[in-house]
């Protein structure tokens, strides 16, 4: 068991949240080292919805700050990775006796506003008569509510957060267990596993991010 030089943060889980806690700090002039007990993205982030979106369903709850938020940043992820993100239409067929058009129609008027939307289309009304998109639908649905969002590549986009991360000085392990995180004074002692050899390793932190998802505790 050998020793490591005292890093700023240390953060487990190779997931989204971790690579992508690990390029921000990263970037930031931080000193990183990221530890993943098996392969990045072999858990929650690939097998995600796959979508990149705002959560339109939220602003029925008046949650407009995180949907705002959410929006901004759908669209900087697609200005910084056009090559694994795609545009993906959704048709919301209206029936009489559910949410008035009028409310369907305002939320996605929101939806189009208040995220400073650029690069999708923006939300329009269908006649489901003439539009392809009713062809399939019975005939009660006469009209209908088209919006877009974002189809990603989530276990892509992980790994290219791990590697403009490591690119920039962080420190990238995966197959590498954490077994073991004590405070010591103002760190952390963080004892590692290689889960292939057994080998063991300590590693000294100033912060400890947990972000291992399903196996946060």
């Amino acid at each position: 068991m050998s020793a490591s030089p005292i890093h700023d943060i240390f953060v487990i889980g190779g997931g989204i949240n971790g690579c992508g806690i690990a390029r921000d700090a990263v970037g930031r002039g931080f000193s990183v080292f990221l530890a993943e007990m098996n392969d990045l993205a072999s858990g929650t982030s690939s097998g995600s919805t796959k979508l990149i979106h705002g959560g339109l369903r939220y602003l029925e709850f008046y949650e407009f700050r995180l949907v705002r938020e959410a929006l901004m940043e759908r669209e900087v992820l697609w200005k910084n990775a056009p090559h694994i993100i795609w545009p993906m239409r959704f048709v919301l067929p209206y029936a009489n006796g559910l949410r008035p058009a009028w409310l369907i129609r305002l939320g996605l008027f929101l939806y189009d506003h208040i995220g400073g939307r650029k690069l999708l289309p923006a939300t329009r009304t269908l006649d489901m008569a003439n539009d392809p998109a009713g062809k399939p639908l019975k005939p009660l649905f006469r009209k209908a509510f088209e919006y877009s969002d974002g189809w990603v590549n989530d276990a892509r986009l992980v790994a290219l957060n791990a590697r403009d991360a490591a690119d920039r000085g962080a420190t990238i392990r995966t197959r590498t267990k954490v077994v073991g995180a004590r405070p010591e004074g103002e760190f952390w002692t963080v004892r590692l596993q290689n889960t292939q050899t057994g080998d063991t390793e300590e590693v000294k932190a100033r912060l400890l991010v947990n972000a291992a998802g399903p196996w946060v505790d």
